[in-house]
């Protein structure tokens, strides 16, 4: 994004006049290049080459775990007579033969892609399929055209819908740091949050190729978004250089408009921390004692190849960790979480093979994965949830009662969930670390938001303790008073530069629901909460009288009101995070997750669950023994995502007796 900074302006008006892809310096990323490491994919990367399009799928399959016997019906259908047609809608898998599954010692495990989780449907939830829609899309020409018309407009008089950057600062801004949040969630609450996102879903970017400039390109993948003559921060005649996303013909044929893909495992499986392809889970193992790799002092490997790595440190600009999602790097919030969660895992191979000497290096590591896997879903239903939904949507949605798994259910991921659950507006203004001294925590550096994005190395300051510091920064710091405005870090300087240029989040959020022509707001608040839209006072039930009139400002209708704006904007049930509709969609999404898994770790599969005593063990995970176990911290709060409980000594705190896994 172009800023015009006083001590550059002579600089800044030619560069846009000029119009050029500024050249990065070596190590240091311009604004569009960081965003775009962030948005790479692994099936986009694959399959972008139209010239090549059938090798470079075939290599992705193969890549994503598929057998030699499903690669060869694939070269056998020649059905790639189309740069944008999808295999996966063609491709038959057969689940009863045991090398499409993953077998070890006779104990079955998930798949590193997902597939064959559910036996029926051998792409329910597999990475890189296409996102399903609850509703018909909204591409203004129904096949792949940016919803940009409003209702209001006909055939003959075409109304536009206000610009993106328009309605984030009409709707979005706010004139100072937004207070903290009055239930005291924690700001480790907002990564987890976000940690738990990116082993869900991660919707690649299209083929772009380096340095094009979106803002003067035709290429079909750029998605400027322009910037309205009047702006109290950015120029006249900005412009954000982003990009569409990868898109898919959709599986019907008759339909043939465009969809967006989900390039991981949409399973609470830690896919973030594993790798959703075998080629991704090779670079990861150690294949030594069931052990991921890592680096000098525990922490995740260094990645060789880091052009397609969200990082950019100042300091060792080449430094990235290596992990199972490139979006680890992009905050040190993040990074924390990751790195907590590979030495978790080693730290339970490790007392699996004293426990079991016999046991197989794969052995070991398969069931510490699903150890992992489960301690995941644990900590996420059991802690993160209950303050994302009121207990009335826990209760409605079936994500607190007995589970049962049901193979009708498709865990795949839900494309409007995607915008329910992009909770930027929780990011805090300033990053905080912190150290204990006695028994108290008190905050050693702070940071603007804007200064800390794609910067793991703060976790090595200090000696390799900056992990430490960075964690307990998070917990004992809250997170934004719940609405849906957005401190300026997000809206203002997401991704900067070192020449000032920066994005708009909101704008970004928006704008991405425009081009993946996800309908507006008012169809999913009928559908959710049976009520008919056709006035602005018909949101009153679920939106402040300031929001509803911060809305009129630049919508013409609200029928108008894009999907991510009108959820965050809404008012939140009860103590939750989430308005009524936002509650609907995660409910949804959270309750096809556990639902449709055929590996959830409270399965009573005879083959598949864990004994009665491991399942009693695993129902004492919480994220603060994790986190004990794995930081060099004495103190802990027995609930993480709060800053209104007391600190207790680590000992007090119960874990697992990883004992009853004795073979």
């Amino acid at each position: 994004m172009r800023r015009t900074l006083a001590i550059v302006v002579i600089l800044a008006v030619a560069a846009l006049v000029e119009c050029k892809p500024k050249e990065a310096k070596r190590g240091i990323r311009t604004a569009s290049q960081k965003l775009r490491a962030f948005m790479s994919g692994l099936r986009s990367r694959a399959v972008a080459d139209p010239e090549e399009r059938t090798a470079r799928r075939l290599d992705v399959l193969s890549k994503l775990g598929f057998s030699a016997e499903v690669l060869r019906d694939l070269k056998a259908l020649q059905m790639f007579s189309r740069a944008d047609e999808d295999p996966f809608c063609d491709l038959k898998v057969d689940c009863s033969v045991d090398s499409n599954r993953a077998f070890v010692d006779g104990q079955e495990y998930r798949t590193q892609s997902g597939q064959c989780n559910n036996l029926d449907n051998y792409d329910w939830g597999l990475a890189g399929v296409q996102h399903k829609r609850l509703l018909t899309n909204a591409y203004d020409n129904g096949k792949w055209s940016a919803r940009r018309k409003s209702v209001t407009g006909t055939n003959r008089n075409i109304v536009l819908l206000p610009g993106a950057r328009k309605i984030s600062n009409a709707v979005h801004a706010t004139d100072s740091d937004k207070p903290l949040d009055k239930a005291s969630l924690s700001s480790a609450f907002i990564y987890f949050l976000q940690f738990i996102s990116h082993d869900i879903t991660k919707t690649p970017e299209g083929d772009v190729p380096t340095n094009t400039d979106c803002c003067n390109s035709t290429n079909p993948f750029c998605l400027p978004i322009r910037v309205e003559v009047t702006d109290d921060f950015f120029s006249a005649g900005d412009c954000y250089d982003a990009q569409r996303s990868f898109t898919v013909l959709d599986c019907d044929d008759t339909s043939g408009f465009q969809n967006q893909i989900n390039d991981i495992t949409a399973y609470i499986d830690g896919s973030m921390v594993y790798g959703s392809s075998d080629a991704e889970l090779k670079e990861l193992r150690s294949f030594i004692g069931g052990y991921l790799k890592t680096s000098t002092a525990n922490f995740m490997p260094e990645a060789e190849d880091t052009e397609d790595l969200a990082c950019d440190n100042v300091e060792d600009p080449d430094l990235c960790f290596l992990a199972g999602d490139t979006r680890a790097d992009v905050h040190p919030g993040l990074t924390t979480f990751h790195t907590v969660f590979v030495r978790e895992h080693n730290r339970v191979a490790a007392y699996l093979g004293e426990l079991n000497a016999d046991w197989s290096d794969e052995k070991i590591f398969q069931e510490t994965r699903r150890i992992v896997a489960a301690e995941l879903q644990r900590i996420t239903f059991n802690e993160m949830l209950p303050k994302v939904l009121d207990s009335s949507y826990v209760s409605k949605y079936g994500l607190s009662g007995s589970y049962s798994y049901n193979k009708s259910v498709d865990a795949s991921v839900i494309q409007e969930f995607t915008f329910g659950y992009r909770f930027h507006n929780l990011m805090p203004a300033v990053f905080h670390m912190a150290e204990l001294v006695g028994s108290s925590v008190g905050n050693t550096a702070s940071h603007e938001q804007e200064d800390v994005w794609q910067s793991p190395g703060f976790l090595l300051t200090d000696n390799y303790r900056g992990v430490d510091h960075v964690l307990l920064g998070l917990v004992a710091n809250g997170c934004p008073f719940i609405n849906g405005l957005m401190n300026d870090a997000s809206r203002n300087f997401l991704f900067v530069d070192e020449n000032g240029d920066s994005f708009d989040l909101a704008s970004i959020n928006i704008e991405r629901g425009r081009e993946w022509g996800t309908p507006a707001y008012y169809l999913y608040r009928q559908m959710c909460g049976g009520v008919t839209i056709s006035a602005w006072t018909d949101l009153a039930s679920t939106h402040s009288a300031d929001v509803i009139a911060d809305l009129q400002s630049v919508y013409a209708s609200p029928k108008d009101v894009d999907l991510w704006t009108g959820l965050v904007t809404e008012t939140a049930v009860g103590t939750s995070i989430a308005g009524p509709t936002m509650s609907c969609l995660i409910g949804m999404q959270f309750a096809n997750l556990r639902n449709g898994d055929r590996f959830w770790y409270e399965t009573s599969d005879a083959d598949l669950k864990f004994t009665t005593g491991q399942l009693s063990e695993l129902k004492k995970v919480t994220l603060a023994r994790v986190l004990c176990d794995n930081l060099d911290v004495a103190t802990m709060p027995k609930d993480v995502f709060s800053t209104s409980g007391s600190w207790v000594d680590c000992s007090t705190i119960s874990g697992m007796d990883l004992s009853f896994w004795a073979d």
